[in-house]
């Protein structure tokens, strides 16, 4: 196994997976790092599970689960709000966590432009109270606490047992961010999906078909990225990546602190995706 060195210090932790083994890490992989809008991916997975359920379809409205009377949020669609096309005109990210007591009320108040005259679907708008909504419609779905489902349905097929969430003042996991877990953990996930353990091929397809276009020109599908031949990728505000590549056989986990410019894609594409070759 190789040991890799990062030049930055904003690289903070990565792992190279191969065929299920790691083949190449730098130290601190098994120290826990917040992995930001990673945890919208998890969100995704466990939609699907209650899709092949049954319990679920995509066209699923909020006002179906959740009590949100005549808010305009209401008729939104899981298909909409997993792919940040909401029309939520207002963009409530991660520090709105600590701004609001009630998240959910919040998301209540918020308006959502109408769509215009011959326009099926509104554009891509990043929007964490999107990805909100969505846990608390699978917590309402399920009748068990996001944390419980993380844990039963995805974790512990895997064998993760080190983590950590953030939860909202009602007690509700965070869904858009506010997991804590390990480079290592991260990659082993990645293999977890691409490899059908915890997510069905049907959904695993569904969820990484590219949907819409982002403004970086990267299609996006249920709460993933999406790349070419059918290789796709998670990802967190500072850096935190997990790029999931079955054309390789591969998973690239990496978390890093990047504050002021956001170079992760590069770094794994120029420095981490050869040592699949190596």
């Amino acid at each position: 196994m190789q040991i890799i060195t990062p030049e930055n210090p904003e690289i903070l932790s990565a792992v190279v997976m191969k065929d299920g083994e790691i083949i190449a890490k730098t130290e601190q992989t098994e120290q826990l790092y917040p992995q930001y809008s990673i945890m919208k991916s998890l969100l995704s997975l466990l939609v699907g599970r209650l899709c092949g359920e049954g319990q679920l379809t995509p066209k699923t409205k909020v006002k179906q689960l959740l009590h949100t009377g005549a808010a305009a949020i209401s008729d939104l669609t899981l298909d909409e709000l997993m792919t940040m096309r909401s029309g939520i005109d207002y963009r409530l990210l991660f520090d709105d966590r600590k701004n609001y007591s009630d998240y959910l009320e919040t998301c209540c108040q918020a308006a959502v432009t109408p769509l215009g005259e011959n326009q099926e679907q509104h554009t891509f708008f990043y929007n964490n109270a999107c990805a909100y909504l969505v846990g608390r419609m699978v917590e309402e779905e399920e009748g068990s606490p996001l944390d419980k489902q993380i844990e039963q349905y995805l974790f512990k097929p895997l064998g993760i047992t080190q983590y950590s969430f953030e939860y909202d003042p009602q007690g509700h996991v965070f869904g858009a961010s506010g997991l804590n877990l390990s480079t290592e953990d991260l990659a082993k996930f990645g293999h977890g999906i691409m490899t059908n353990q915890i997510c069905s091929k049907a959904w695993l397809k569904a969820a990484t078909q590219p949907r819409v276009m982002t403004p970086e020109r990267i299609p996006y599908g249920y709460f993933f990225w999406v790349l070419a031949d059918g290789n796709f990728y998670m990802s967190g505000k500072f850096g935190q990546k997990c790029f999931v590549l079955p054309q390789y056989h591969a998973v690239i986990a990496l978390n890093a602190n990047m504050q002021s410019r956001d170079f992760s894609n590069s770094y794994i594409i120029k420095q981490l995706l050869p040592l699949l070759n190596s």
